[in-house]
């Protein structure tokens, strides 16, 4: 990858920084996720009259209700890694990004407000689940990121230990 300057964000609004996990707390990340998808999968299965059989339709059907598209740009240098997402209707602290060496887990759950018109798109997902593999490999504990007006941008500065 050639080396390209990352758009800088407009300043519509107070940037906010939403909660970044990695190490063990990535694990209770993916944990949560997990159990997410199953509490859904759970809610279809309850919903159809507690019918055996298809377990795996449920599970498929709760993955797909979290897997939506997501515009990622990547760019890297040689000292760091950016990322930016276009994540509409979320705000930052309904966000967490696990990040590991090679790759970044993006997960968001809206609120239970039921006040969202004007910040909330109606064709939005309620909750969003997306990965992203590096070019590189990256340090989690010096990463850094900023949500501004739904742009997450996501600075990852590069390991000097590979992995």
């Amino acid at each position: 990858m050639g080396t390209k300057k990352a758009p800088e964000l407009q300043q519509h609004e107070t940037a906010a920084e939403p909660e970044i996990l990695y190490g063990e707390q990535l694990g209770d990340l993916k944990a949560h996720i997990q159990e997410a998808i199953a509490h859904r999968a759970y809610e279809f299965f309850a919903a159809r009259g507690r019918q055996h059989g298809l377990d795996l339709e449920d599970w498929f059907r709760s993955e797909t209700e979290l897997l939506h598209p997501v515009k990622v740009k990547t760019w890297e240098s040689p000292g760091e890694i950016t990322v930016t997402a276009e994540i509409p209707g979320f705000r930052a602290e309904e966000l967490k990004i696990g990040i590991a060496p090679g790759s970044v887990i993006l997960w968001g759950q809206v609120g239970p407000e039921p006040n969202r018109t004007g910040a909330y798109p109606t064709r939005a997902p309620l909750a969003l689940l997306h990965t992203i593999d590096l070019p590189g490999v990256v340090d989690p504990a010096q990463a850094s990121a900023t949500f501004v007006d739904g742009l997450l941008k996501l600075v990852l500065p590069k390991s000097s230990v590979s992995v």
